[in-house]
């Protein structure tokens, strides 16, 4: 009896997980990007409460300058917070689209290769913008494919081998060989893992699509895909 109590708790508790943990998660991505968007023009909303106009919606709202000043949003009470915090959101995209149809017209290429421009002078922060910007266009990219295959390939040893996102051929230009770009990532958060290069007679093809790689991933193998008969080593 007790083991059967045991087994069934086990597996009413595991049931909650799997119920709970997805909603957790996409709540955690959520409030992750609501706080970016919000923080982003926040500065905005602070400089127009700030004002002559403001500092008398905020006596008339029972608050003074000094107190936004030591708590911020959280001086206010939540209806008027979140209020605030949705227009900063608001404005926030606002932005970005009237930054979108700048970057997207003639005179404003021209005025961002100028600032490209500048920008290439600067050593450090050229590198840094240049790899971001060519990582973004990568990923937004109508036609972007960033991730061409799903393989296997022998890491951290060769006897072993992990689950790996095919970005790109290349060749060896002293020796001529086809060399594949392997981003391997790591369990439970593939937002970091290894760039590998690797022989391409060396990898083994999943006939996996990149979604159900990235749940066998973050699952750590609970929610792997069957290792079909089709798959095989790319010979």
């Amino acid at each position: 009896m007790a083991v059967t109590f045991t087994k069934r708790a086990r597996n009413m508790i595991t049931a909650g997980l799997v119920l709970i943990l997805p909603i957790w998660a996409s709540w955690v991505l959520v409030a992750f990007l609501f706080r970016l968007l919000r923080d982003a023009s926040l500065w905005a909303i602070e400089a127009l409460l700030l004002s002559s106009v403001g500092r008398s919606l905020l006596e008339h709202w029972g608050f003074t300058a000094q107190t936004w000043h030591e708590r911020g949003l959280e001086a206010l009470p939540w209806p008027l917070r979140w209020s605030l915090a949705g227009a900063a959101v608001v404005l926030t995209v606002m932005l970005l689209y009237l930054l979108g149809a700048v970057a997207t017209n003639i005179l404003g290429r021209r005025l961002i290769g100028l600032a490209e421009r500048l920008v290439d002078r600067l050593p450090l922060i050229k590198t840094v913008y240049r790899a971001s910007k060519q990582v973004l266009e990568m990923m937004t990219g109508e036609s972007a494919r960033p991730f061409t295959r799903v393989v296997l390939v022998p890491f951290p040893g060769p006897q072993t081998r992990s689950i790996g996102f095919v970005t790109r051929p290349v060749h060896d230009p002293r020796t001529g060989q086809r060399l594949l770009a392997v981003l391997v990532a790591t369990t439970p958060n593939p937002t970091t893992g290894f760039l590998l290069l690797v022989a391409d007679d060396q990898v083994v093809d999943l006939d996996w699509t990149v979604e159900e790689a990235f749940k066998t991933i973050m699952s750590g193998g609970v929610l792997m895909p069957p290792l079909s008969k089709n798959n095989h080593d790319h010979t």
